[in-house]
């Protein structure tokens, strides 16, 4: 059993996501093709090894061992106008390995039978002359006229493990030319909060189970664009030398943040924390799912900065450097007026969710689907904070001051994310054995929405989080009882926001923003 389990840590390990796009405000809208292939919907289903990731009371009623392995393309379109003219950004057809989600669920009663797997076409059911091998076998999922409880689902205990991001996206939009900057610049972000989550399921009776996630996240953050801050953060004695400068409310600046990532070298425990409690009722016609999502609880993320602040001064001194030796003569103009930071980010947390879901199954080729989520954006997402320290010009520290603490305005909203999915089996094949059909195609289609948490006067060109309708279709094919493939396509439709008065920088002003988002899901699934 050790072995095993090394086995499966070892897999995790090497499969680390290096990528995600979010679209409910920071949160992905699906982990895995099946559940965006029905809008995101996923609370009341247990039809993967996805449980850690959405709903892991699910895990109790997927039987034996399942592995699930996803990846996805994604193009992403978003432009940023203004009077300057309309900027884009860089379309690569990402490949992140993988996308969305690795899971595997285990029944430590049941060993791992990876036979029948490679025994493709028969599937340890037949003989070398496509004979039955014996009675059906209730392991591959025959249904019985009364099966028992354990018939069903095996036994009452499950363990999951799952990689997957939290959250992230890699945007660039380039050259975007502002008011008062003398060079056009670069808006970029590469964020990824990644997830490892131990899971364990426990089924209390033959409809009834009770799930928990625990939650591991690390983080990497770079960003690059513009920054302004009040002009408070000058020191007093250039903030107030109004007949001598010429000062604004906002102090504008260029960074460059790079490596920013919590701190693994250090054994101070430079990691973050949340758990995930979930229950299901699963029976044959109806199901439904409750999950509650902890806030998460992380150490500050640890990088360089490079801040360029040439711009401002230039526009603070109308271009004469010098004038700032009249305020402090210890300024040596020929530093220059970049500097490199130590930078600490500060409270980049992920919100408190609860979601409800339901499911239907009228007849056993249909499944409709529901799911509801209230997430809690205000809690956590208010103010960007961060900060500069150990800088390596001392014209930037005479300035400001040594230390110096950055805000951005976020001011995210609460969001309530409406999800419906409907599922079809539309094709199955002859059976291989009774109950056991040697193929199956089943169609999803699904719809997801909420209103933006991003509100539209402190939106970054680099942070387009406020799609709000979502579309999406897609397919599984089960190969036999123990292999499958899936695929999933869904849309964040095309939306454009208006910025009349940007409150965190206000060369961003009078701006449009437009965006839209689409996603390829490739994924396979095995019972083993």
């Amino acid at each position: 059993m050790a072995k095993r389990w090394l086995l499966t840590i070892a897999l995790l390990v090497g499969a680390l996501p290096t990528l995600a796009h979010a679209t409910n405000g920071l949160k992905l809208t699906a982990y895995g093709p099946r559940a965006a292939g029905r809008g995101g919907v996923d609370y009341a289903y247990a039809d993967d090894a996805i449980g850690p990731a959405n709903n892991p009371a699910g895990m109790a009623f997927v039987y034996g061992n399942r592995f699930d392995q996803n990846f996805a393309a994604i193009i992403q379109d978003i432009t940023w106008t203004n009077q300057f003219g309309s900027f884009e950004n860089e379309r690569p057809l990402f490949f992140p390995t993988p996308a969305f989600s690795f899971g595997v669920v285990l029944d430590p009663d049941k060993d791992w039978e990876l036979g029948p797997v490679f025994d493709l076409g028969r599937w340890g059911l037949l003989d070398d002359e496509g004979k039955p091998l014996g009675p059906p076998d209730d392991d591959l999922g025959q249904a019985l006229a009364e099966p028992t409880e354990a018939e069903l689902y095996g036994s009452k205990l499950r363990i999951g493990l799952g990689v997957f991001p939290l959250t992230g996206g890699k945007i660039k939009v380039a050259d975007v030319r502002t008011p008062l900057y003398s060079q056009p610049y670069d808006w970029e972000t590469d964020v990824l909060s990644l997830i490892i989550a131990p899971s364990f399921a426990y089924r209390i009776n033959k409809y009834l189970s009770v799930g928990l996630t625990l939650q591991v996240r690390y983080t990497a953050f770079e960003l690059d664009g513009g920054i302004a801050q009040p002009s408070f953060v000058l020191r007093d004695d250039f903030e107030f030398a109004n007949s001598i400068l010429n000062v604004n409310p906002q102090v504008l600046t260029t960074a460059d943040i790079d490596d920013g990532k919590t701190d693994l070298d250090n054994n101070n425990g430079q990691w973050g924390f949340s758990a995930r409690l979930g229950m299901m009722f699963n029976s044959r016609y109806f199901s439904a799912g409750l999950i509650y999502q902890e806030r998460t609880r992380s150490t500050d993320i640890l990088g360089r900065s490079t801040v360029d602040t040439t711009d401002e001064v230039s526009n603070l001194t109308q271009g004469n450097f010098g004038l700032l030796q009249v305020v402090d003569p210890s300024i040596n103009p020929a530093l220059g007026f970049a500097s490199v930071y130590d930078v600490r980010i500060q409270k980049f947390e992920f919100p408190r969710m609860v979601g409800l879901g339901f499911a239907v199954r009228p007849h056993r080729r249909v499944s409709i689907g529901f799911d509801y989520t209230f997430i809690h954006w205000s809690e956590v997402s208010k103010t960007f904070k961060a900060r500069l320290s150990n800088g390596s010009n001392p014209n930037l520290d005479i300035l400001t001051a040594p230390s110096i603490a950055v805000r951005v305005p976020l001011n995210y909203k609460d969001q309530h994310v409406v999800a419906f999915g409907l599922s079809l089996l539309a094709l199955e094949g002859e059976e291989i054995v009774e109950g056991v059909p040697s193929f199956q195609l089943v169609l999803r289609t699904g719809y997801n929405y909420a209103k933006s948490a991003a509100p539209a006067n402190t939106t970054l060109p680099q942070q387009p989080t406020f799609a709000e309708h979502h579309i999406s279709a897609g397919f599984t094919f089960h190969w036999g009882p123990l292999v499958e493939l899936n695929f999933a396509w869904e849309w964040a439709l095309p939306r454009e926001i208006e910025t009349n008065n940007h409150v965190g920088n206000f060369t961003l002003s009078n701006a449009t923003q437009e965006m839209s988002l689409m996603f390829f899901h490739f994924g396979m699934g095995v019972n083993f």
